[in-house]
């Protein structure tokens, strides 16, 4: 498989979805080229919430407080449509 994503966090997520077909992925032969950096940019649009982002980008809803620490959010629920974020790279 060869494949080229725009930073290390959508290439994470395909990691993920790829465990998800065959955990131990022990005959995948892979090329995943990053062509950006470990942070994805995401611009909010409307009817969006830090929860949908975290599904969205890491696979569960529940890892938006770390996307809003990570962007100085005090509060997670106030994000405007129109706000350019980074979705980080979790350990």
């Amino acid at each position: 498989m060869k494949g080229v994503v725009p930073s290390t966090v959508i290439a994470n997520r395909v990691w993920d979805v790829i465990k998800q077909v065959d955990p131990t992925y022990s005959d995948l032969k892979h090329e995943i080229v990053t062509t950006g950096g470990a942070e994805q940019p995401y611009i909010i649009k409307t009817g969006d919430n830090l929860s949908k982002v975290s599904k969205l980008f890491y696979g569960t809803a529940n890892k938006y407080n770390e996307i809003a620490a990570a962007n100085g959010i005090d509060n997670p629920d106030r994000i405007q449509a129109g706000q350019q974020i980074n979705v980080p790279v979790l350990g």
